[in-house]
């Protein structure tokens, strides 16, 4: 039986990467698909305050739904993937929700989208102006109300004085569709993945994360102060030391296990007079790198039970418990 054994998975390894391409391919004309009706529904929001612009809303929400729905029955069906989601995450449509989670690889996206689906409102993603102009795609997530920041540097704001505040200005003007209704904004506070290698470049004082970029959370919350009065926490964990997007195209992901909490903003945040992302600044830094440290401590804990299952009870010990900064 052994070699029976060892042939098949011999054989197994030489398909992968041919699951791999068809995979990719598959995802390519999917995204393409659902954004290109994304851009026909698109005259529709040009009506506004009609019935037909809250229509067009409603399409919209439901080609992301539609996206997601597809991909996620390409990992199951096709390539055999599951997540271990948190069950213990509440329903709640009814107000604004801040997503922050840890970056691994872009397997996390899709990890977290299938997370909150049914639980939360799909995430709108901050973006960077730049990234409009990516064929068809940047388009869509315009159409579609995701948020775009235009930041300046210190030396633009210095040659050029009137630049100074506009960035603040300009990402206003794009959250106005968010306001609307109930949303949830998604954000990855590291600004890219975590591998060994980064982590030793930067010297992060944390074991599994990167250092935090905070400046773009505070300045979400200044944009919207008053709208979100949490964030919603998620860690994602992996039980292989490494990951990536050909891995999971290939569909060689072993278990992947979510592990969220709601983390309450402190009142002096949530004061409408608070500005995190200009005199209050410091303050908001202090809270966050706290929040990090914490959160890091929490990863710490959840990998060694999900690599080590004899070490029961951890896990849910460090997913009820508060922050220390609470």
């Amino acid at each position: 039986m052994k070699p029976e054994v060892s042939t098949f998975a011999y054989k197994k390894t030489l398909i992968q990467p041919v699951i791999g391409l068809v995979s990719f391919v598959f995802m390519c004309i999917n995204v393409f698909c659902w954004a290109l009706l994304v851009h026909l529904i698109a005259p529709l929001l040009l009506l506004k305050r009609t019935s037909y612009e809250s229509f067009a809303e409603r399409c919209v929400n439901r080609l992301y739904d539609g996206w997601l729905a597809s991909c996620e029955w390409w990992f199951r069906h096709v390539l055999g993937v599951r997540w271990e989601l948190d069950d213990t995450m509440q329903v709640d449509f009814e107000h604004w929700h801040l997503i922050i989670a840890n970056h691994r690889s872009w397997v996390d996206v899709f990890v977290i989208f299938a997370q909150l689906k049914g639980r939360r409102p799909l995430p709108r993603v901050f973006m960077k102006q730049a990234l409009i102009w990516m064929p068809f795609v940047g388009t869509a997530t315009y159409i579609m109300g995701f948020p775009f920041m235009k930041r300046y540097t210190k030396e633009q704001v210095k040659k050029n004085p009137k630049l100074a505040g506009k960035d603040l200005a300009t990402t206003k003007r794009s959250c106005k569709r968010l306001l609307n209704r109930p949303n949830s904004i998604m954000s990855f506070v590291e600004g890219t993945r975590f591998s060994p290698s980064k982590h030793e470049q930067q010297s992060s004082p944390y074991q599994y994360l990167l250092k935090p970029k905070a400046g773009g959370i505070g300045f979400i919350l200044q944009t919207m102060p008053g709208t979100i009065k949490s964030i919603t926490d998620i860690n994602v964990l992996y039980e292989q030391e490494t990951v990536t997007g050909w891995d999971l195209l290939c569909g060689r992901i072993g278990k992947v296990k979510v592990m969220v909490r709601e983390v309450a903003l402190p009142e002096s945040i949530l004061a409408l007079d608070y500005r995190a992302a200009e005199k209050d600044r410091e303050h908001f830094f202090t809270w966050f790198n706290l929040y990090w440290h914490d959160k890091d401590v929490r990863m710490n804990h959840q990998l060694e039970r999900l690599r080590q299952p004899s070490n029961k009870g951890v896990e849910q010990n460090f997913a009820a418990s508060k922050t220390s900064q609470e």
